[in-house]
Order: structure tokens, then sequence, then C-alpha cells
């Protein structure tokens, strides 16, 4: 295919050069892998933005990813990674039939492909479940498949954190399966493989072999994950500083380096364990709210998706979400005309609507962009 001896070339330069710095900076340790000498589908867990790094360099040949198209459109950069890498674009807000013919493409070409099944980076810990269109494409490819875990990665590099940490990580290839063996199961057999090979609960390992993850500010932008406060029951209350966070209500914890939590009322010891409980909570506050808005965010700005690399402006404001609609900088978007809600990164707002429009909220300062994700959820099931 275009330009594969090139990335094959840049691969290997790579490996031998910016690798062995990244694994210092990130503390990784790995089993080095030979091949995959025959198209293969990769797929692991994710927890940072180096995760394609951190598993490319386990295994001796080149592999492409799959990118959020979000990646795209960041100017000078973006090219830079099209020309050298060549990643697969995938819209996040909507199923991308364009990115499977793609990947398909570039197997049947003889090149590896790597995917991380979750989608995204998990905000709390543990691993997110996997699609089962992503089962259907490993069986229609015909191509082998190997899993891989990495452990670790969720302290190194919260996604909701502004800074990383320095501890430990790993990974690990966790199995591989032939495309004769994949051709004997079922969809549904090859998913439950999949999500039970990735799988990983940052703070089950944590508990079974403590490791501290140093670095500065480590609480800071933790409102972008816990957005509803346990004591006061409010949403967007929380505020970080340095290594502390606390609502107005008088809530007060820390973010320590083991990556629990420490409040001396705080009802939960693990992000995971607040996820959860603000996830359910979020049923009542979303019956509670009525007429009015569910939650809200000021300095919001909203942009209009043309394609995986172009975006334009429409407008600042306030971006709220009733159980009628999402308003954003003076326009409204009926719960029933969206299709998909996404996060990208930290605090994007990906969303599509039925007509096809694509839109992009960005916001300059911390905010969950996670809790339109869950209310959205919430409202789709009800209708």
């Amino acid at each position: 295919m275009k330009h594969n001896l090139l990335h094959r070339f840049i691969f290997l330069i790579l490996r031998h050069t910016i690798a062995p710095l990244i694994k210092r900076i990130m503390r990784y340790s790995f089993e080095k892998q030979k091949g995959p000498n025959v198209p293969s589908i990769l797929i692991s867990n994710h927890n940072t933005n180096l995760d394609p790094v951190l598993v490319a360099m386990c295994f001796s040949r080149h592999m492409y990813f799959l990118a959020s198209e979000h990646a795209f459109r960041n100017g000078f950069k973006s090219k830079l990674l099209k020309f050298f890498f060549e990643p697969i674009p995938i819209n996040k807000s909507r199923n991308d039939i364009l990115a499977i013919r793609e990947m398909l493409n570039r197997l049947k070409s003889g090149a590896n492909v790597c995917l991380f099944a979750e989608g995204d980076r998990s905000f709390t810990g543990t691993t997110g479940p996997v699609s089962i269109s992503t089962a259907k494409l490993v069986k229609t490819s015909g191509a082998d498949l190997v899993t891989f875990r990495l452990e670790g990665g969720y302290f190194t590099s919260p996604r909701w954190a502004k800074n990383t940490r320095r501890g430990k990580m790993t990974g690990k290839r966790v199995n591989r399966y032939t495309g004769e063996v994949l051709r004997t199961m079922t969809v549904h057999q090859i998913n439950s493989v999949i999500e039970r090979d990735i799988f990983e609960d940052a703070y089950e390992r944590q508990k079974a072999n403590l490791i501290r993850y140093k670095g500065k500010k480590l609480a800071e932008n933790i409102e972008t994950v816990l957005y509803l406060c346990p004591e006061c029951e409010r949403i967007g209350t929380i505020v970080s500083k340095g290594f502390y966070f606390s609502c107005d209500c008088g809530l007060n914890a820390e973010y320590t380096e083991t990556g629990l939590l420490n409040g001396s009322a705080l009802p939960f010891s693990t992000i995971t364990e607040w996820g959860r409980w603000q996830s359910e909570k979020l049923n009542e506050v979303v019956s509670a709210a009525g007429d009015n808005p569910i939650c809200k965010d000021e300095g919001q700005t909203l942009l209009v998706v043309s394609s995986a690399t172009k975006s334009k402006f429409i407008g600042n404001g306030i971006m709220s979400m009733s159980r009628e609609a999402l308003h954003c900088a003076g326009y409204d978007f009926p719960i029933e005309k969206i299709t998909r809600i996404a996060v990208a990164g930290q605090m994007t707002l990906l969303f599509a609507l039925k007509d096809g429009d694509s839109y992009e909220v960005r916001s300059d300062t911390p905010r969950s962009a996670l809790k339109y994700n869950e209310i959205f959820r919430i409202l789709r099931n009800r209708k």
C-alpha cells in the first residue's frame, strides 16, 4: 500500500531511538515479541496517550493504529502524524464504516492493525465494554487476533489528570488466536475472549501490590471525572488544586500517590467506587430536574465538524443539558435527534445528529464532558 515501506522504515528507526527513552520515562517493562508475521489484528486495553507506542515497541513488525478523528484536526501536528504513521481515522460520535473498510484493506495488503477495543481511555480505572462490532470485524477479516494488556497505565497517566506520574507500567501479550481457530468461534465467543484478555482493574491491582506514582499537582482536573459531589449531590461543584479537591458544601479530600482518595468524611477510597456511585445516582438527579437544566457549564466553544480533518467555529457560550435537548452557544439539539455522544481526550465533547451533522464542544477550563455522555445514556434508555 501507499507509503508502506516508509512507515516500516520509520518504525525501525523509532524502535531503536525514541522507544528506549519513552521506556525510561514511563518506567515501562515488557517482553519482546516476534512478528506478527501474518496479517493480524492486535487488540489492547487503553489508558495513556502513548499506548500506541508502548504496544508497538513490544513487537518486531510494524503495525497501523486507529486514531480518533479529533487527532486529525490539530494543524501541522496532524499533518506530521498522517505522513509518518498514516493512522486510520475513526469518528467516535458515530459508527464509522469507512474506518472498518480501511482496516480490512490494510490487512489484505499484508499489514498489521492495532485497535483499542474500548474505543476510549478509562476515566475510572477499569476496562470498558467491548462492542460486539469489534468481534464481528475480527471474524470477518480472517486475520489472526493478538490480545495485549497494559498494566499501571491508569495511575501513570490518568485520563482526567493534568500531569503524568512516575511509577510502574508493564505490557504483555496475553493470547494469539489464528484465523483458523477464530472461524470455529461465534462472534459472541470472540467478544468474550477479547473482554477477558484485555480487562484491567487498576485499583484491584494496586491492592495486590501497592505502588507509588509520584508527580506534581496530582489531583488537578479531577473534576473532569468526579462530576457529582457525594455530600451535597450537586453536579459540577468539585474543584481541584495541587494534591487536593473540594466542594463548596464543605467536602475536602486528597488524591494520594497510590491513587487512593483520602478524606475524613469521604465515603469512597477509589475513583472506581465514586464513578460507580455517581453513574447510579445520576438517574435520580435526572428525574428530579424536571424541565430545568440537569447540568450547565459556561465558556464553551461549539464547532461543526465537516470531515476528519476540518471543523468550523460556530460560537461561544453556555452549554447545558435538559431532558429534552442539549443546548450550546445559543443552539438547541433535541435529544431524539442525537444519535451518539462521545468524549475525546479529557474534556472535548463530540456528538452526531441523525441528519449526519457532527459537532465538537471544547472548554478552556476544567469541566466534565463525561457527565453529558452519561446523562445522554440515561435519557436515551428512558426513551
